[in-house]
């Protein structure tokens, strides 16, 4: 106890001296809250877009290989050149989920359908119906438009229930699809066909399938039944005068539940009034209710996965995977490192500066600490051998200097942390849009071609093309602000840095003077 009142009483006799090493203190305190508070979010906004940009998997067609492919192909045959687009099979798709370096996969699928039975929001008064065109639907159904048909059927796409925009309505009996062959119905769709949970409701849709390029042509004609795969197909003429194979579907879905939608009926002003874009006439069920009703090699199932990787550099692994399951060369496997880079940068220039400037200040102020304690200490030295003359131990006379210079620090730490903590945004956003400013003069004169893809590539129209991402590298901006955030990591990281330089200086100091005795320092004193 006396060591702690001796200190406390020391603090006050030579205000002067510890008035200057407290301003000391405060500056590299501050300074540090700063860098510190920096640079962990720094550290956090970086994961968080590592994860959201560079560990979601993007495969989409090389159109080097195709135009080479395309200009070769034209070299040794008449007619212009042409690119085709290449497609990954749904079969394909689903079976990269099975990769050990991702984290998760994300599928879902949707197809057109009609209905005898109900009427559709916005349905035309008289429809051209799949019973009455022999098992065909319009011409554009045959290159897979999932918008043909009344109705949207969606497998597995429950995002608007996450996002709030849907929920299912609170009569006590709705439920979400627990099996294969069950699904909800908007309430718009259920009050104006009077539907009721625990319906039945009768759908057909029209799948399609290429023709085999052995198959004899010479009696094909509108209507005709042809065999495939073992599977009747009824062929139509398109406008181009080509043939597809097609045959319709039925199915029959249990409604569970009933949902609220708060979404826009249609997404923009040229699709009004068309039943097949309008949003309260989307049939939520299963994914394995869709594809279970398609066969090997049919198109008119729109097909969607997304593959997260477990980390960025799983990469490599998951395209060598993907490479022996089966993808062509011609596909690229990659993670939007364009959208990275381009929001990343510039806070990792940011995190780079508060990192040099923490270190230098340290640096600096730990080498001024240790001056003043030095000369501290050497103007006290007949007071500190008057003290062990008396008997008091070094152990004791240490830890009483040492105290002194705790409580400095514990003071300068409070004050220091709220300035810091105060700075830390109006300079973290300075700081920020000078990395930003010189990130885009760097960056000016270059294009941007490498898109975010949402997940597994083009799979094509027909065989299940991939939504992209509309987030692409195109359209994403660079951060123009950084909300920092002070944590309980960050405090201890301050509490720990702040007492170890004032524990450095004070044992250094310490240790200059212990080693000399008493008398000796008396006599020096004469």
């Amino acid at each position: 106890m006396y060591i702690l009142g001796n200190a406390l009483r020391n603090l006050i006799r030579n205000k002067g001296r510890n008035i200057l090493m407290a301003a000391i203190i405060f500056a590299i305190i501050a300074t540090t809250v700063v860098a510190l508070i920096i640079n962990n979010t720094s550290d956090a906004v970086i994961a968080s877009y590592s994860e959201r940009f560079a560990s979601e998997v993007s495969i989409t067609p090389d159109m080097q290989k195709l135009r080479e492919e395309a200009l070769a192909a034209a070299g040794s045959a008449e007619g212009r050149l042409q690119m085709i687009r290449p497609e990954i099979s749904p079969e394909l798709m689903l079976e990269f989920t099975k990769s050990e370096a991702l984290r998760e996969s994300v599928a879902y699928a949707s197809l057109g359908a009609n209905s005898d039975e109900i009427i559709a929001i916005d349905q035309a008064e008289e429809t051209e119906t799949q019973a009455e065109t022999g098992g065909r639907l319009p011409d554009m159904a045959i290159f897979g438009s999932t918008s043909a048909g009344n109705f949207k059927v969606q497998g597995d796409y429950w995002q608007d229930f996450i996002d709030g925009n849907r929920a299912l309505d609170d009569d006590g009996i709705s439920a979400m699809p627990a099996m294969d062959g069950e699904c909800l119905v908007s309430g718009d769709l259920a009050e104006a066909n009077a539907i009721a949970v625990g319906d039945i409701l009768a759908f057909s849709s029209v799948f399609t399938i290429p023709i085999p390029g052995d198959m004899d042509t010479e009696n094909f004609a509108d209507g005709v039944i042809v065999e495939i795969n073992e599977t009747e197909y009824t062929l139509s003429v398109r406008q181009d005068g080509m043939f597809t194979a097609s045959r319709s579907v039925d199915y029959d879905l249990k409604v569970t539940g009933i949902y609220i939608d708060l979404t826009d009926e249609y997404s923009n002003s040229f699709t009004q009034g068309n039943s097949s874009q309008n949003r309260r006439n989307e049939i939520l069920t299963t994914l394995g209710t869709l594809l279970d009703l398609r066969k090997a090699d049919e198109t008119g199932i729109n097909l969607s996965v997304t593959y997260y990787l477990k980390n960025p550099d799983f990469l490599g692994q998951f395209e060598a995977e993907v490479r022996a399951m089966g993808l062509d060369d011609i596909f690229l496997v990659s993670t939007d490192s364009a959208s990275y880079e381009k929001i990343v940068r510039p806070v990792e220039g940011l995190k780079s500066i508060s990192i040099t400037f923490m270190i230098v200040v340290i640096i600096l102020g730990a080498s001024i600490l240790l001056l003043l304690s030095s000369i501290s200490i050497r103007e006290r030295k007949y007071e500190i051998g008057v003290l062990r003359a008396m008997g008091m131990k070094k152990s004791k006379v240490a830890l009483g200097l040492w105290t002194e210079i705790l409580v400095i620090t514990a003071i300068c730490l409070i004050l220091g942390i709220g300035a810091g903590v105060a700075a830390a945004q109006p300079i973290t956003d300075s700081l920020l849009q000078v990395q930003i400013e010189a990130e885009q003069d760097d960056a000016s004169g270059q294009a941007v071609f490498q898109g975010a893809g949402s997940g597994a590539g083009q799979g094509g129209g027909r065989f299940g093309g991939i939504i992209r991402n509309p987030e692409s590298s195109a359209n994403v901006q660079p951060l123009s602000e950084m909300k920092v955030t002070v944590g309980l990591d960050t405090i201890l990281e301050i509490v720990l840095i702040a007492f170890g330089l004032a524990s450095a200086a004070g044992l250094f100091s310490i240790s200059k003077i212990t080693k000399y005795e008493p008398i000796k320092i008396l006599m020096e004193r004469n």
